[in-house]
């Protein structure tokens, strides 16, 4: 009876009012970097929850900690942690990220709607940067509490809200700050990833290692009298090329991969080796005396940060060894560190059994598997010792995340909000 009642709230719910709430977030842009509009976005959000009877405390990260987060920031990191108890003796905390990536439209393919306007068309897909990573989903989550209250429902859990800072750089985001004072209770469910039954048990870390290779400037017409920086880096990126078939060959040794598409084969969880961005030069008629490389590595939980940094500094040294460069400066900046969760937690469990009575799909098609991508979910499991941790949200595999028209379908919206109602207040 209670289910049924659930999704009849659910599947009525009025779409101009799911349009409504996801144009309140969606047209704020927080793009980070700079990151400028979490004020804005914090005082749409309040209304909400002070309506729903949470208690609300607002939370800024100290600028010291800011300071450490190497990108171009503007404006105060604001997080709002929204709570309220239940007289449970258990506690959840849902996570969400005010952030999201730029939405450049200057590309072969462009925005079908302006990225920060909300659009939905006939279909009941929803268009706009961050209606699947990660607004939509707390759109969902305060369309999910409305319900709640409306059907006088009484949630199994004492409920925490984070929406906070930075998880698109991370470094210092919120929700690490946030966990480190003790806001972050019980039971964590990261509303990030997407709607398909799919339990991640991993996610990788990430480092960026930037390579600066030092060499001498000069006309070049007399190339003779200088070093040129750009084309000594190339033994470097020679060894960089070897290191990298000698990581991705690795694998997890007990969490499973995403199959690689196209071949069918499948793998455990797998390392990542990136060489993502190279800069060099100024003009065509002067011999470069600078040439910078970042390279993007993926850590899995198997691997030791140490070790990663440590074959990366002897690639390079190789390199150098056979180069004409005059130095070579090595920077770490390690965004995010790896995360594990038990599939048989006792949170996660009861998340399968949503999945099951929600989606109408059996244990067995529920996929458990590590990603390669990084979260700061890495951070609050290091703080709080846990491996209850909940991946599940809105988009799916098509939703364009960090890419152009990114999207999520109408029909998923409702039914991830079944979702979140059921997993909040429904004897499994």
């Amino acid at each position: 009876m209670i289910l049924e009642q659930i999704y009849n709230a659910v599947d009525n719910l009025d779409r101009e009012k799911v349009m409504s709430v996801m144009r309140t977030f969606i047209n704020i842009d927080t793009t980070v970097p700079p990151g400028k509009a979490y004020r804005q976005y914090v005082d749409a959000l309040i209304p909400f929850f002070r309506n729903l009877g949470y208690s609300l405390e607002e939370v800024v990260v100290p600028e010291e900690l800011v300071k450490l987060i190497p990108y171009p920031l503007e404006g105060p990191r604001i997080n709002l942690v929204a709570t309220k108890s239940f007289g449970r003796d258990k506690d959840v905390s849902f996570y969400g990220h005010m952030d999201v990536v730029p939405a450049p439209n200057d590309g072969e393919k462009k925005w079908r709607f302006p990225p920060f306007e909300a659009n939905m068309i006939k279909s009941g897909k929803i268009y706009g940067r961050g209606t699947s990573d990660m607004k939509g989903a707390m759109v969902c989550l305060i369309l999910a509490l409305q319900i709640i209250e409306e059907l006088k429902l009484t949630p199994k859990y004492n409920i925490n809200v984070m929406n906070y800072t930075d998880e698109e750089i991370g470094v210092w985001p919120g929700i690490r700050y946030l966990a480190e004072k003790g806001y972050v209770k019980g039971t964590v469910f990261c509303m990030e990833g997407v709607i398909n039954p799919i339990i991640p048990i991993g996610t990788a870390g990430a480092l960026n290692v930037i390579v600066e290779s030092f060499g001498r400037s000069c006309h070049s017409g007399m190339n003779f009298l200088g070093i040129n920086a750009l084309e000594e880096t190339i033994p470097i990126l020679v060894e960089l090329m070897k290191l990298k078939k000698i990581v991705e060959a690795r694998e997890s040794k007990n969490i499973p991969g995403l199959p690689r598409f196209g071949t069918g084969e499948k793998r455990n969880m797998t390392p990542m080796f990136n060489l993502d961005i190279i800069h060099s030069g100024t003009k065509t008629n002067i011999v470069p005396d600078l040439c910078t490389l970042t390279i993007n590595r993926r850590v899995i939980p198997d691997e030791k940060l140490e070790d990663v940094k440590k074959e990366i500094s002897e690639a390079i040294k190789r390199g150098k060894a056979k180069s004409k460069l005059l130095d070579v400066k090595t920077t770490f900046i390690y965004d995010y560190p790896p995360m594990v969760a038990d599939p048989n937690a006792p949170d996660i469990t009861r998340m399968k059994k949503v999945m099951m009575e929600v989606q109408k799909v059996p244990e067995n098609k529920i996929l458990i598997i590590g990603i390669a991508g990084s979260t700061d979910m890495g951070f609050v499991s290091e703080i709080l010792k846990t491996k209850d941790i909940i991946f599940h949200g809105v988009g799916n595999p098509g939703s364009n995340d960090h890419a152009v028209n990114e999207n999520v379908k109408l029909k998923e919206v409702l039914t991830y909000i079944k979702e979140l109602i059921v997993f909040l207040c429904v004897d499994l």
